[in-house]
């Protein structure tokens, strides 16, 4: 191995971390994560704390940036920035989101002295652990790019519904620090091998455990796969068309119990074509239907709009969680700078209050979560035990055919395995699809098509374990470890100072 505080070494923390999104779909190398953060293990064991921070920050630059290249589709093919300052844009977000597990690999090497196999299997994961979570919160959280979500089809996913996806991730750590322990004899192989073993295994178990029962009959549900280029979408001789089609695929369908739509399907504004809602609703009521539409809804008394859903027979929802710079600029002194530049359609707009009634649809009060909520487990919980079904509409056409709808795909099945829900996704140009409370994939519409999405769904009551605690119960358990693995540690040690 490279020396830790050779510029080498550096470089290839860099370049490795660059390689962790090919664990993650589309690519779908899960089993890669694995040996690439025992790289990062081995420098960040052998570092102090300076390198370690070093190291660690430039392998999440890496991971960061390749993972969420796909953000340059949406500031230069569709918010017209100038190239060098998309992908400026991109290189800032990834050193500045890298800095969360840099800065505690820093804190824990400068203050945590532990045994090394105890830092390997106890420390450092939860030092992960802790910076995943601190990302995912501060100024509204960015939670993309955690490896929990690598291991949707294997057996550590088994955790989810007991921990969430943040402790997945840990246990991956866990993983690779048992087996970097045995390579660097710090562990024998059959205590490595036993931990692996036990952890895998009993993830397996987990995984074959039903924990939500049936809450009533089933649901015939239609999602609506518009496929109406990004480009074309705000466009006027695109407004009647779009309206023609989603009510003509509407009308097709009309005997499932629940229809819904994309994010945003209707190009406009809820104020601005009234007559289109009413004759929607009329129609659905004819059939005893429910329809969830996705458009932008104007507060008169503000002017200000929010990215919303509507069910055509009576209720709206607001989403909560917007997009930094996407959807709301966060020093709005500095709008005027960014307008200048990068010019996406309705990116600062307003947010939905956090205490909204569930929608109800065929008699089943479902939760709703509009784009990159899903991303956030938090997000999502905040609807259960109350909510029978899970109902993701989002627009990944801003993103064109990069590797990022398969990379949101994923984090909605974690939700709904996390909460033993179905999770139904209505996307523009794809990917929709209809996920199980396993977090398997029942039906999947081919991207870039337009089509309707039919399946047969089970509305489930109950909660998971993740549901009840969310991540409270790991955090602590977290830092009692960590403070029990260092605190012994020190104390150890002052111990022998004084009997020496």
């Amino acid at each position: 191995m490279l020396e830790t505080h050779r510029w080498p070494a550096m470089l290839m923390s860099l370049l490795v971390g660059s390689l962790m999104t090919l664990a993650y779909d589309p690519f779908g190398l899960s089993l890669l994560v694995f040996p690439l953060l025992a790289f990062l293990l081995y420098h960040w064991l052998k570092a102090d704390a300076k390198g370690a921070f070093v190291h660690v920050w430039l392998f999440a630059s890496g991971a960061t940036f390749t993972g969420n290249s796909w953000i340059f589709f949406s500031l230069y093919y569709h918010g017209g920035s100038p190239a060098i300052l998309a992908v400026a844009i991109i290189v800032l977000l990834s050193v500045f989101l890298a800095l969360f597990p840099a800065v505690t690999a820093y804190l824990f090497n400068r203050y945590c002295r532990a045994a090394d196999s105890i830092r390997l299997l106890i420390v450092f994961p939860a030092a992960w652990l802790l910076a995943e979570w601190f990302r995912g919160y501060l100024w509204t959280g960015y939670a993309w790019m955690q490896p929990g979500y690598t291991q949707i089809d294997l057996p550590l996913s088994g955790y989810a519904p007991i921990f969430g996806n943040h402790a997945v991730g840990a246990l991956i750590v866990v993983t690779s620090g048992a087996l970097l322990a045995a390579v660097l004899n710090k562990l024998s192989w059959q205590k490595a091998l036993l931990v692996v073993v036990l952890i895998w295994v009993t993830g397996f178990a987990l995984k074959q455990v039903s924990w939500t029962q049936p809450a009533g009959d089933n649901i015939e549900v239609a999602l609506i796969q518009g496929n109406v280029p990004q480009e074309l979408k705000w466009k006027r001789h695109m407004h009647r068309k779009t309206l023609e089609m989603y009510r003509d695929l509407t009308l097709e369908h009309r005997d499932a119990d629940v229809i819904i739509w994309p994010e945003t399907a209707i190009p406009d504004y809820k104020h601005r074509v009234p007559a289109y809602l009413l004759s929607m609703r009329e129609e659905m009521e004819k059939s005893d239907t429910d329809l969830l539409m996705g458009l932008f809804i104007k507060n008169m008394d503000s002017g200000r709009y929010y990215n919303s859903v509507i069910n055509a027979r009576g209720g709206e929802y607001r989403k909560r969680h917007l997009v930094p710079l996407g959807e709301y600029v966060p020093f709005r002194s500095l709008i005027g700078f960014v307008n200048r530049w990068i010019n996406i359609p309705m990116s600062d707009i307003d947010s939905g209050p956090d205490d909204q009634p569930l929608l109800v649809v065929a008699g089943q009060p479902v939760g709703i979560s509009i784009c990159f909520e899903d991303a956030f487990s938090r997000d999502v919980r905040r609807d259960l035990p109350e909510a029978t079904i899970l109902v993701n509409m989002s627009n990944d056409a801003w993103f064109d055919g990069s590797h990022e709808s398969r990379q949101h795909h994923a984090m909605a099945r974690m939700r709904a395995l996390e909460t033993g829900r179905y999770m139904l996704r209505a996307t523009n140009t794809g990917i929709s699809s209809v996920i199980g409370p396993q977090g398997e994939e029942l039906k999947v519409a081919a991207p870039f098509e337009q089509l309707v999405l039919r399946a047969s769904v089970t509305p489930l009551k109950g909660q998971t374990p993740y549901v009840f605690w969310g991540d409270a119960f790991i955090l602590v358990l977290a830092v009692v470890l960590v403070g029990a693995s260092c605190y012994s540690r020190k104390f150890r040690g002052r111990q022998e100072t004084y009997m020496g």
